[in-house]
């Protein structure tokens, strides 16, 4: 008997309590957020991520564990990695069921109309060298079905949420 899964798209975000995600084709928090690292590690660990080419440049290579896919404008090749011009493409190259987008900020906004869910982590903090931003999460759209906080602590220099909204 064949059975069908339906692909399972999320965004996979962080951002400060601007929306802002990033600053110089870095992280805003640098690398003061190691449990949110793992959290998205252990998330997209075996799936497919889907990424602009600025955020596979910011990475430096593909993730490894996960069919890495780059949406470029410009065709090309990049050794372990499938690069495509559209989500439509991307979407139809996923290898996976589980598809997350990983960002940067331009991918974020062509994606957020056609994706599952939403996993945020929402740092306590503001940064005002932010100058990439998630769009706007309207409450008509998406609904949070969970939130886990967490303090600050020696190893993570912000409190942070991790918070799942998911379609209506």
């Amino acid at each position: 008997m064949f059975w069908y899964y339906k692909a399972m798209k999320r965004i996979i975000v962080a951002y400060d309590k601007n929306r802002g995600i990033g600053a110089s084709n870095d992280l805003l928090w640098l690398r003061d957020l190691p449990a949110d690292l793992r959290h998205f590690r252990d998330a997209t660990m075996g799936s497919t991520v889907i990424m602009g080419r600025k955020t596979y440049e910011s990475i430096g290579k593909p993730l490894a564990n996960r069919h890495n896919i780059v949406i470029s404008r410009t065709p090309g090749e990049i050794d372990g990695v499938t690069v495509v011009s559209s989500f439509g493409e991307a979407y139809a190259a996923a290898s996976t069921k589980d598809v997350y987008v990983i960002g940067g900020g331009q991918v974020y906004e062509l994606a957020i109309d056609s994706v599952d869910e939403v996993l945020a982590t929402e740092v306590d903090a503001t940064f005002p060298q932010a100058e990439i931003f998630f769009p706007e999460i309207s409450k008509e759209a998406w609904q949070e079905t969970s939130r886990e906080h967490h303090e600050r602590d020696e190893s993570n220099k912000y409190a942070f949420d991790w918070v799942t909204y998911a379609r209506r």
